[in-house]
């Protein structure tokens, strides 16, 4: 009887071809965790709260730094999105720390992590105290639709004026490899808007808010 030899160019183009194939699944589903004998995905999703440290980021109206602001508002957001099973979340900061932009440490953090979603969060300032409204952005075209939706729920939960969705040269967004979003809640420099931003009430509303967004986005029911 004889035997069939397998060439080894082609046993060599197999392993490749597997290889391949399990490096782009792996790209996109990170980790599968057990719920109920079904198995689902876990995505990680990095919120980023702008500024910290020595970077204390705009001025309200009240003196408050916008660095505060956004580690109050990160915080509670990341205590929502550690509710839901399907989603792993990761904060940038969780103190008053200084991350440099010169090291890009804010966009290698989410990359090395193969995060699924990158979210920075931020208080908008301007030198017209009268100027008004929540502004998101996106860099790559694949980040667009998911700046446009979380611009949406953040707008519905703030009921501020709608400044728009655009494109910016931020290292935050134009450095990450994932669908990501920079959100302007409100301008800190508009006194009757900040008042608002800091209230307890209006982050649990907002937080909540961008919860759904992401969830919505993920199609996690």
């Amino acid at each position: 009887m004889r035997r069939k030899i397998v060439k080894p160019g082609r046993f060599i183009l197999f392993i490749l071809l597997v290889a391949l194939i399990i490096s782009s699944c792996s790209s996109k589903v990170l980790t599968m965790i057990s719920s109920g004998g079904h198995n689902k995905i876990l995505y990680k999703v990095v919120i980023d709260p702008g500024h910290g440290g020595k970077d204390p980021g705009a001025t309200g109206a009240s003196g408050l730094y916008e660095k505060d602001f956004t580690l109050s508002l990160s915080k509670e957001i990341a205590r929502l999105l550690e509710e839901e099973p399907q989603i792993e979340v990761h904060m940038t900061r969780k103190d008053d720390t200084f991350l440099s932009a010169e090291e890009r440490y804010r966009p290698n953090f989410a990359n090395d992590l193969k995060a699924d979603l990158y979210i920075s969060i931020h208080g908008n300032t301007f030198t017209d105290p009268n100027l008004s409204g929540t502004q998101s952005f996106y860099y790559h075209d694949n980040s667009q639709a998911f700046a446009q939706l979380m611009h949406q729920y953040v707008m519905n939960a703030s009921g501020f004026k709608d400044q728009g969705v655009q494109k910016g040269d931020y290292f935050v967004l134009r450095d990450t490899n994932m669908p990501a979003a920079l959100l302007e809640i409100g301008y800190l420099t508009n006194p009757q808007e900040e008042q608002k931003m800091l209230r307890k009430d209006f982050q649990r509303s907002v937080a909540a808010s961008i919860c759904e967004g992401i969830k919505e986005y993920l199609e996690i029911e």
